[in-house]
């Protein structure tokens, strides 16, 4: 590839350092048309210093004079890898001690591998490189380290939310490259594809990272002293596990496969183990003394796992992903309200085990879990997915996201007491008038609103002036809604908005006009064709309108399609539409796909 020019240098450079191109001092500009001479047109090299020096509030012309120094003078002239590594050795010469010891961490992560920030905060915690901060919990305070990385450019993000929060991100090749050199030099982590690699390390790994394929030979690791080792994460294709008996002081404790069960012997003697996360697309059996794992904080498993009875002894736990309604043990589901501690729960229900139920035992088990979760009074996240009604929610008005996918009859009352709630996502039957309730919501930041409607009724939403006042993203699905009303006033702070509702009982939104700060929409009106019914056509026609009037034009994608959004939440679960010939095929694999082939005709 061609490198950049001068003139897209300066733009990736100023922009980055400043906000702007033009912002630049006059008393810098010399110093840094030399950093860029120096940077060669190489966008990697650009990007790392330009967030460097982004990340100093003063802007010293002494210390970008050091910094043009440290580059060198010959790698404009000739790029190597051991130049490149130089330059970025710069982003982790400069960094706080704290950040130097999150940074090597990343060194337990594969090449082009997606790390999710809560899987890495909570590690890093549970490592101890988490310095305590009055009132705050140290995920938080992990979070932060988090985000200084991301600003500084030393992580990539990949996933973000719709407040640009980064939820997940990857190293570039050479930033992992020269992690990884900083890991040997310090004996921070031992990192391999080939196990042969551990002999001759006894009593020196500190930490290990192991990415296995095809068949192991085993007993290297039954030979080596491993019982110094504070974090162990194993990747790849290989059905081996490490022996976790030589294991003894594990703090962390990552184990990824594919189809085949690991071997769990062992685990309960890891009494220092703070995490551990397991990730299969087979079916695990977890030990069941792993109960007695007291200092434990983050149990995170998949789903289809019975775990054993007696996890209201595990009081340290944090976080519990996911716990499986349909197959635990009704003893499992009242201990949950023991586990007061708790501040991350997923509640599942693989394959709909409890439609299998008798009623009464149906019945019994969410009595049981309702009155578990009014005892968790500490939850920050709540996500329950599965399809049997409830009506009821948890107690805990300290939550800051829920996210129920099963149905509730309608908005619950208790919801408008969760005043620190940002991230609600609802599944109801019918919204009538409790828009009112969501709306009085002083913190909510995103609202993804599910009506799965009745035969006898039609929807008539207005969204009333004054209401949902930081709301930045609304998503609505509804099967029968005749009117969706924006009134002047209302959500002022919006600024993507996403309608999926079916014709002919669907009227393009109005009053899209009153949303001063909309910068993106998204209407869909299913079952009606290209552009459906005369009606259709004119409310279609009324809405692009309403927006080319605005000055501030937002994205716009507003159509209609041939087939009826019936299927509401399992089209966002993994569902694609595909034409075949005049039809429409639905290509999914699901366990919530409808059983009669009738019901996709």
């Amino acid at each position: 590839m061609k490198t950049l020019s001068n003139e897209d240098s300066r733009k990736l450079f100023f922009r980055r350092v400043f906000g702007s191109e033009d912002a630049c001092p006059l008393y810098l500009e010399e110093v840094s048309t030399q950093i860029l001479k120096r940077c060669g047109g190489l966008p990697l090299a650009i990007v790392t210093i330009s967030s460097l020096l982004a990340s100093e509030q003063n802007k010293f012309k002494e210390h970008w004079v050091h910094i043009m120094n440290s580059l060198g003078p010959n790698f404009e002239v000739n790029p190597t890898l051991e130049g490149m590594r130089q330059i970025l050795s710069l982003s982790y010469i400069n960094l706080p001690h704290y950040l130097k010891t999150c940074m090597l961490y990343l060194g337990m992560y594969p090449e082009d591998y997606i790390i999710w920030k809560n899987d890495l905060v909570r590690q890093w915690v549970a490592q101890g490189f988490v310095s305590k901060a009055h009132g705050k919990y140290p995920e938080d305070v992990a979070e932060g380290y988090f985000n200084e990385l991301v600003n500084r450019g030393i992580i990539q993000p990949v996933d973000t939310d719709h407040n640009n929060e980064v939820l997940s991100c990857r190293l570039h090749d050479m930033m992992l490259d020269l992690i990884i050199h900083k890991c040997r030099d310090e004996n921070f982590i031992t990192a391999t594809d080939d196990i042969q690699d551990m002999i001759g390390l006894s009593d020196k790994v500190r930490r290990l990272s192991l990415y296995l394929d095809g068949t192991i030979d085993g007993t290297i690791l039954e030979t080596t002293q491993l019982s110094q080792v504070r974090a162990l994460a194993r990747f790849g294709n290989s059905a081996y596990a490490p022996p976790l008996l030589k294991f003894k002081h594990l703090r962390v404790l990552s184990l990824e496969f594919r189809w085949e069960i690991p071997d769990l012997t062992g685990i309960s003697h890891l009494f220092q183990l703070r995490y551990l996360k397991i990730k299969t697309d087979g079916k695990i059996q977890v030990p069941s003394d792993v109960v007695h794992l007291g200092r434990l904080q983050h149990l995170i498993v998949p789903r289809r796992t019975i775990l054993p009875n007696g996890i209201g002894n595990m009081k340290s736990l944090c976080t519990l992903q996911e716990f499986d309604v349909g197959l635990n043990s009704i003893d499992n589901i009242r201990d949950l309200g023991d586990l007061i501690n708790l501040r991350d729960l997923r509640i599942c229900d693989h394959l709909s085990k409890m439609d299998e139920l008798h009623d009464m035992e149906r019945r019994q088990r969410l009595d049981v879990l309702t009155c578990s979760l009014e005892k968790l009074c500490d939850l920050r996240y709540l996500h329950m997915d599965y399809k049997i009604k409830v009506s009821y929610v948890l107690s805990s008005l300290f939550l800051r996201r829920l996210h129920m996918l099963c149905p509730f009859p309608k908005v619950p009352n208790a919801i408008g007491e969760l005043h620190n709630l940002f991230d609600l996502d609802l599944t109801i039957e019918v919204l009538e008038d409790d828009i009112a309730i969501l709306a009085q919501l002083q913190s909510l930041n995103r609202l993804k609103l599910h009506i799965e409607g009745k035969p006898e009724t039609e929807e008539k939403v207005v969204i009333c002036r004054k209401g949902f006042p930081v709301l930045k993203h609304f998503w609505l699905f509804c099967i029968r809604m005749s009117q969706l009303t924006f009134e002047a006033g209302t959500m002022p702070s919006l600024e993507k908005l996403e309608v999926r509702i079916n014709s002919p009982y669907g009227a393009a939104p109005t009053g899209i006009e009153h949303l001063l700060g909309l910068k993106e929409i998204l209407v869909i009106i299913g079952g009606c064709g290209d552009e459906g019914s005369c009606s259709t056509r004119a409310a279609l026609s009324a809405l692009r309108k309403a927006i080319d009037m605005r000055s501030s034009r937002p994205t716009a994608n507003i159509k209609c399609v041939d087939n009826w959004l019936f299927l509401g939440r399992l089209l966002d679960d993994g569902f694609s539409w595909r034409k075949y010939g005049q039809k429409d095929i639905l290509d999914a694999k699901h366990p919530r796909l409808p059983k009669a082939s009738s019901e996709l005709t």
